[in-house]
């Protein structure tokens, strides 16, 4: 049975060897270095996001559209079975129309651009 669990674990033997090989050479402090976080930046970096997001909503003439635009520009539209042209037509657009309102939020939240159809065929 440990042996079993072991295989389970192989990552964990994988770090395992690291550090130890890293100890070995004395490098233990040079990797806590490289792998620190900086917390106060991590927040800063969470909050920033979550103030933006608020600013987005917050300031949007339709929020039900802004929502939706929010999930489909983020990709979390992937988990759901909505397609682009479903999101247009439920707010009245184009396909083309949506798609301008998800990449100018992209822009101006900074999202990285996603693979998105031009127009759906479903």
């Amino acid at each position: 049975m440990h042996g079993a669990n072991r295989l389970q674990f192989t990552g964990n033997v994988v770090v395992a060897d690291a550090l130890a090989e890293c100890a070995h050479a004395g490098l233990l402090e040079e990797l806590r270095e490289a792998l620190t976080i900086n917390h106060d930046e991590v927040r800063g970096d969470a909050l920033r996001a979550v103030r933006d997001l608020v600013y987005e909503l917050a300031g949007a003439s339709d929020r039900e559209l802004a929502v939706d635009v929010l999930i489909y520009a983020t990709g979390v539209a992937e988990f759901d079975r909505t397609s682009l042209r479903d999101y247009a037509r439920k707010h009245g657009l184009t396909t083309e129309g949506f798609r301008q309102h998800v990449l100018k939020m992209q822009r101006r939240l900074g999202l990285p651009p996603r693979p998105m159809q031009n127009t759906d065929a479903n």
